[in-house]
């Protein structure tokens, strides 16, 4: 299948969180790397974040948000 790339927005919609969320798990280093797609545009391979979300265990602690 094609590589498609999620791109912030999107992710955070899949993860169902603020875009600021999606951020703080980045510097966290709780997400995949990203991909530098141009200057100013990142997202994440699907294929990279589909992994990581069937290896994530269920319980998020969301606390330290």
């Amino acid at each position: 299948s094609p590589l498609k790339i999620i791109r912030p927005k999107e992710l955070s919609e899949i993860l169902s969180v603020n875009p600021v969320t999606v951020w703080r798990m980045e510097k966290r280093g709780e997400l995949p790397p990203r991909k530098k797609i141009s200057n100013r545009t990142v997202g994440w391979l699907e294929s990279d974040i589909r992994e990581w979300l069937e290896n994530r265990p269920n319980a998020v602690d969301h606390n330290n948000d």
